[in-house]
């Protein structure tokens, strides 16, 4: 095998993938944050956030204080990105939707109720 060739196979195939961030520090809002890396193939979301300047983000990933997801769905640290994935770091979610929903309706249905009938 030449050289060339070798130096070819032993370059690390690149992948492109995006982080996104959006999380709160103290009572404002932190601006969204999108950008682009392309990373090794093999390398760990955790190795992407440190590389990325986002190393103080992975303690809170840690300790649950923020979530974390690719393309919406759950992610962990230690998963070893693929091509065109998104990363995304965000508050936690700490409300059951479905549970919030009823009560809303609850609380509105209650108070239709308890309106006087209005007459014509």
């Amino acid at each position: 095998m030449s050289d060339a060739a070798a130096g070819e196979s032993s370059k690390a195939h690149m992948i492109c993938v995006q982080t996104v961030v959006q999380v709160e520090a103290g009572t404002a809002p932190w601006p969204l944050v999108r950008q682009e890396h392309r990373v090794a193939d093999g390398t760990s979301v955790r190795e992407l956030l440190c590389r990325g300047g986002l190393a103080q983000v992975v303690a809170r990933i840690e300790s649950g204080a923020l979530g974390l997801a690719c393309h919406g769905k759950r992610a962990w640290l230690d998963d070893l990105l693929r091509d065109g994935w998104r990363i995304e770091v965000m508050e936690p979610i700490n409300v059951d939707a479905k549970a919030e929903r009823a009560e809303r309706v609850a609380v509105d249905r209650a108070r239709r109720r308890s309106r006087p009938a209005t007459t014509g």
